[in-house]
């Protein structure tokens, strides 16, 4: 019997192409939303094996507040978030926990449909043992408290503006800001403005951006 999927993306044309894709593999698309509370409806009244959920749904719930209401109501639902975000913790602060077994693919990664296809697959088996989902990407090794002052210097705050938002001195957020860098592998230079291009991995890295050189 064939993996019942339930698809919440709220960009019609990729909906359209994750629907798509995940049928011509032989799963069973039990609903196709746009909407998180629509979503939700649906997942209790067809109790999908597995979500695919995009991470940034406009303004109001995001992907992964929906995973969390889906979780309550079914425990072993699998879970696969497809997104623009290198790291749900660019979107903002005060974000859901990555539920345990989530299969996390950031778009620009999916090389080809038969990437959904195993992701789908992996999110079913990881859920059943709540596995811990997994942060490969650079941002990974960065704190909650970097990630925030990366997308605050990403938002164009000062330093003493990003130090009375975080109740703390100037000078720890110089250091946070140097720490970033670092971990990113971005060179304080004569010839870099590192602001600069710490506001540009981010774009980048949240999909607004492809690449330093388009801006």
């Amino acid at each position: 019997m064939s993996l019942r999927v339930l698809v919440l993306e709220d960009d019609p044309f990729t909906r359209l192409s994750i629907v798509g894709a995940l049928r011509h593999f032989g799963f069973d698309v039990v609903a196709e939303e746009a909407e998180p509370g629509k979503a939700l409806e649906r997942a209790i009244a067809v109790k999908p094996q597995v979500a695919m959920l995009d991470l940034h749904l406009g303004k109001g719930a995001t992907g992964l507040d929906v995973s969390k209401e889906l979780r309550r109501v079914n425990p072993k639902i699998g879970i696969v978030v497809l997104t623009s975000f290198e790291d749900p913790r660019l979107l903002g602060p005060s974000l859901p926990a990555v539920p345990k077994g989530t299969v996390y693919l950031t778009k620009k990664s999916v090389q080809n449909l038969t990437m959904l296809k195993g992701a789908v697959n992996d999110a079913a088996i990881a859920a059943m043992g709540n596995s811990e989902a997994e942060n490969n990407s650079a941002f990974g090794k960065l704190s909650d408290v970097q990630i925030e002052t990366l997308r605050l210097v990403a938002e164009g705050l000062s330093n003493s503006e990003i130090a009375k938002r975080r109740f703390v001195k100037e000078k720890s957020v110089e250091l946070t800001i140097s720490r970033v860098a670092k971990s990113l592998g971005i060179v304080n230079s004569n010839s870099v403005n590192q602001r600069v291009h710490i506001a540009r991995v981010y774009f980048r890295s949240t999909g607004v951006m492809q690449d330093a050189q388009e801006a």
